[in-house]
Parts: structure tokens; C-alpha cells; sequence
């Protein structure tokens, strides 16, 4: 719903006759920082379209022009190249133009051309308006994963583009839709992630990260904005606060310590986790998928007010059933102040300008002079493509390394240094499978000794059957028992020590095999050999009965 029906005619300042009224601007839907937002149709011979948005920069006499135009641009191109690529859940960008200031139809345009942006309309509200005048339902688990994917588009594009920053994720920058659907607006303040695009930063105290007054965002400055999200879902209340009690000892607001919260322990801990202070410490973007999840069931599971917002699973059917139809048009309502110039991502306090509307932009015109511990301004380190570390907002010359993942109640348990450990060390008995390997050494030896063994019970007349058969066991037992020794000392030796690959087991099998053989030896010692002993005689008889 406008918030105000105007009736006023802007369009681009070029030789078509009629062209500074082929928009007739018919509501008027907000107003931020660096722009009014109006409700529009574009005109073409009498005809006009479906309901669009046009935004329409506002100068700042504070500042120049041409850097207010600049600024104004980065944010244009930002979105455009988004539209482009296709990601979704965001309001998309349908033209640009330089025009004359919105003026009556029939009156002539009046002052220089400026800067306009045509947008895609989108009814619905924004998350602040719809749950503070309970205008509708929420699902929220369907609209922070919109929000993450969008973040996860920016953050890690494809290959050829380049990462984006939004830099003002905020309620009132989500958008729903009467089908339930959420999308992400403004991306005025929104900058590729590169020193000749961060000259400003964009700065909303109740929802911004610290890291801002450093001049010093990256990807974990957008991740704290989801955390405010996240947060007015849950409390229905701003992350950060001014509010008495708290010591003013820095200059951003600090994290609110809410009621709900406070009762809450593990939703606390797990709600301010994007939250925290340190950039660093916050979840990756990748990572938030699975901290929704784990949001989401600590959150069913607890006793919170009814704030209008839905907890369930993303496709189940109490999700479909979540969010009411809301039939009004969308607040855009932009929050910047006029940029001022400042070198690339300097690492020193940065000096805010006055608010307009919430967000301000961080100007740090006053850079220290350069040392042997102070980056030079302009000389600023940015990761090549597939080198994005998302998790960090790491200043000029620091490495962006990866960050330790994070840890949900629902992930298994980690394993200790200890257990680590035990997983790297190489199995005494060799991997599986090379125990077989070599065990026809063992048989060889082992049949040599069972052969001997037999002989030596059958020549000895079967004498003591029991005993014999005993010993042989206790042989073979030996045997299995020698093997398992060799295995294992060769497991400490060449698999621990010296970390040697152990494919078979021919060793312990020869081993085996020799001590086989020479019990088969032995029991070939102890043959009686008598029964080899014939009687000759007989052949003494055949030879006279042949002689005669």
C-alpha cells in the first residue's frame, strides 16, 4: 500500500520527444537515505504497463555530485549484474536512466539530470511492517534460506563474476510476498568485493556489524545482518541496542540482551552466533543452511511467544499452510546517507556520518600515514577467483584462510586429538586383506610337519594317541601365535616407525613356514626306521630254484 498517491511524470533526458514523461509516478512508497521510492507504470503511446518501482536519486549538497553519482552507480551495477546472472529471492533491476526531477504532467522539467533506477514492484511488506502491525504470517525457515541463497549468490558467484556484498541485510529489507515468498531490496549500499568498490560502507546500528567502524566488512559483515534477521524472527526486536544500562565504551550499538533469550540458554548462544562482535567467530555462509536447521528445531522445541512467525521445516505441510495471503504492495524503504570519498578499506576509526532513516555510511577520509605495521591505503590484497574466503572480514594484506566450522548440537560428537590420532596410525596386523597374502608359505610348511608327524605316529605303533596328537596342537598353536608376533613387531617397525606400506604378510608366513619345517625335521629324527627292515632270505630260495 503507498505510503502517499502522488501523480507526477519523470523519464530520460534523451532527443525522443515525450521521453521526460514515459513514466507517470502514481504513489509514493518510501523515502531512505539517497532516494525516494515511488510506485510507477511506463507510459508508450497512451498505454500503460504493470505497476513497477522507480527510484529516484536525491542529491546531497554536502557532497559532490559526480562522487554521489559514482557511488549511486556501483550500486546500479551491482544489481544489474546480479539480475543478469539470475539469482533469485532479489528484487530485480528492469532499467536505469539519467532524467529530470519528477515534475507535473503538462509543466516543463526543471534542474540537471540525475540518476533514476526502475525495479521490479513487489507487493507485499517487509518484515518489520508485518510483524509489528501483525499484518501476516511468516514462515520462517523459507525466508532465511531466500536470504541465504541470496548471500550464497553473492558471496560465491561462478566463474568469470565476481563477489558482491550487500551491506545492508536488515527486516526492513526483506520483502514478502502474498505467496509467502521472500525476497531481498536495496542494494544501493550493495559493492563487488574489491578495494576500488569498498570506498563506503553502508551502516545501519541496530543491525550492522562493529567491523564498520574499522572500514574493514567482508562477507561476515553480511552474515551479521542475516543474524539480525534472524534475530527480530525470533524477538521481534532490534540485535542491537542502545538502550540504558549498556556501557557506551564503543562506538556501535550492543548486542541486545533480550528476555526470551536470557531463559534460553542454547537458543541464545546459537541466535547471537552471527552476531558475534568478532567477525571471525561468526558461521561462514555456507554454513547457515545447516544453522537454520538447527535454528529451527531448538526453536519448535521451545516456549516462545506467538510473534506471527511459523517454525517448521522447510516442505512440510504445515509450511505450506504457514503464511496468510497479504495482499499489500512493498515498503522499499531505502536507508543510505550521500557517500563520501574515502581511500579503499583504510584500517583505522572510522568517523560516521549522521543518520538518515537508520543507515548511514562510514567515512574513513582520514587514513594514518603508512608504517611498518600500517598498510599503505590503496594496497589492499584481494583474493583472486576461487580464493573467497566468505567467512571473514579480513583487512588489507590479511590472509583469508578458512575458519573452523561450526559446531551444531545435532552434528555427531568430533573426535578428540586422541581419537584423531588413533584414525592416522597404521593397524598392527597390516590393512585388510594382506593377512592372506603369503599363506602358502605357511601350508607348505605346515603340510611337511603334518606328513612328518604321521610317520613318526604310525612307526611308533600308534603309542600314547592322545599325547602325540596334543603336542601337534600345541605346535600348530606356537605356529598361529608366532605369526601374530612377527605381524605385529613388523606393524610397530615399518607401518608406525617408519611408515611403510605393509601390501602382504609373507614375511610372518615364511616365519611360520621355517619353524613348520623344522618341527617337521625333528619328527623326522624320531622315526623308527625298522620298518623299513626286510627279510632277504626269500630271494635266496628263487635264485637256487632258477639255478638248477
Amino acid at each position: 500500500m503507498s505510503n502517499a498517491t502522488v501523480d507526477l511524470v519523470c523519464g530520460p533526458a534523451d532527443p525522443l520527444p515525450g521521453s521526460e514523461q514515459s513514466y507517470r509516478l502514481t504513489g509514493l512508497l518510501g523515502s531512505g537515505g539517497q532516494a525516494d521510492v515511488y510506485q510507477a507504470v511506463r507510459v508508450s503511446a497512451g498505454v500503460s504497463s504493470a505497476p513497477l518501482t522507480v527510484k529516484v536519486f536525491r542529491p546531497n549538497p554536502q557532497d559532490t555530485r559526480e562522487h554521489q553519482f559514482r557511488s549511486w552507480d556501483k550500486g546500479d551495477a551491482v544489481l544489474m549484474d546480479l539480475h543478469s546472472r539470475g539469482v533469485g529471492s532479489i528484487c530485480r533491476r528492469i532499467d536505469a536512466f539519467y532524467g529530470r526531477a519528477p515534475h507535473p504532467a503538462g509543466r516543463p522539467p526543471q534542474g540537471d539530470p540525475m540518476p533514476f533506477q526502475v525495479l521490479e514492484y513487489l507487493p507485499g511488506h517487509d518484515l518489520r511492517q508485518l510483524l509489528s502491525q501483525r499484518l501476516g504470517r511468516v514462515d520462517a525457515a523459507r525466508t532465511l534460506r531466500s536470504v541465504v541463497e541470496v548471500m550464497n549468490a553473492m558471496h560465491h558467484p561462478p566463474v568469470g563474476a565476481h563477489p558482491v556484498l550487500h551491506m545492508d541485510l536488515k527486516p526492513a529489507n526483506v520483502i514478502i510476498g502474498p505467496d509467502g515468498s521472500a525476497k531481498v531490496i536495496d542494494f544501493t549500499g550493495a559493492r563487488y568485493y574489491t578495494p576500488a568498490h569498498l570506498t563506503t560502507i553502508a551502516y545501519t546500528r541496530e543491525t550492522a556489524g562493529p567491523e564498520a567502524h574499522q572500514g574493514t566488512v567482508g562477507p561476515a559483515y553480511d552474515v551479521h545482518g542475516f543474524g539480525s534477521i534472524a534475530f527480530y524472527l525470533v524477538t521481534g526486536a532490534t540485535a542491537r541496542t542502545d538502550s540504558p544500562g549498556h556501557e557506551q565504551s564503543v562506538p556501535w550499538a550492543r548486542l541486545r540482551r533480550h528476555p526470551v533469550l536470557e531463559s534460553n540458554p542454547r537458543l541464545r548462544d546459537l541466535l547471537t552466533a552471527p552476531l558475534d562482535d568478532n567477525p571471525e567467530n561468526r558461521p561462514r555462509t555456507e554454513e547457515l543452511p545447516r544453522w537454520i536447521n538447527e535454528l529451527v528445531s531448538v526453536v519448535s522445541r521451545s516456549n516462545l511467544p506467538d510473534l506471527g512467525v511459523d517454525w517448521v521445516p522447510v516442505g512440510s505441510a504445515a509450511a505450506a499452510d504457514a503464511t496468510r495471503r497479504i495482499g499489500a504492495p512493498a515498503d522499499d524503504r531505502t536507508r543510505r546517507m550521500v557517500p563520501a570519498a574515502m581511500p579503499p578499506i583504510p584500517q583505522t576509526q572510522v568517523v560516521p556520518q549522521p543518520p538518515v532513516n537508520g543507515t548511514r555510511v562510514m567515512d574513513a577520509s582520514a587514513a594514518p600515514a603508512p608504517g611498518p605495521d600500517k598498510p599503505i591505503a590503496g594496497r589492499v590484497r584481494v583474493p583472486e577467483q576461487g580464493a573467497f574466503s566468505p567467512g571473514r572480514s579480513a583487512g588489507p594484506e590479511e590472509p583469508r584462510g578458512p575458519l573452523p566450522r561450526l559446531r551444531l548440537a545435532t552434528d555427531p560428537e568430533e573426535p578428540s586429538e586422541r581419537d584423531l590420532e588413533k584414525q592416522h596410525r597404521a593397524p598392527l596386523l597390516g590393512p585388510p586383506g594382506s593377512l592372506a597374502k603369503g599363506f602358502e608359505l605357511s601350508v607348505i610348511g605346515g603340510l611337511f610337519s603334518l606328513i612328518m608327524w604321521l610317520l613318526r605316529t604310525v612307526t611308533s605303533g600308534m603309542q600314547s594317541l592322545d599325547t602325540q596328537v596334543l603336542s601337534y596342537l600345541f605346535v600348530l598353536a606356537v605356529a598361529v601365535g608366532l605369526f601374530f608376533l612377527v605381524r605385529i613387531s613388523g606393524g610397530i617397525l615399518w607401518g608406525r616407525w617408519l611408515h611403510a606400506k605393509r601390501k602382504t604378510a609373507r614375511l610372518a608366513h615364511l616365519a611360520v613356514g621355517i619353524f613348520l619345517f623344522m618341527v617337521g625335521i625333528d619328527y623326522l629324527g624320531e622315526l623308527n626306521w625298522s620298518f623299513l627292515d626286510f627279510d632277504f632270505s626269500w630271494f635266496d630260495g628263487i635264485s637256487d630254484f632258477f639255478g638248477q
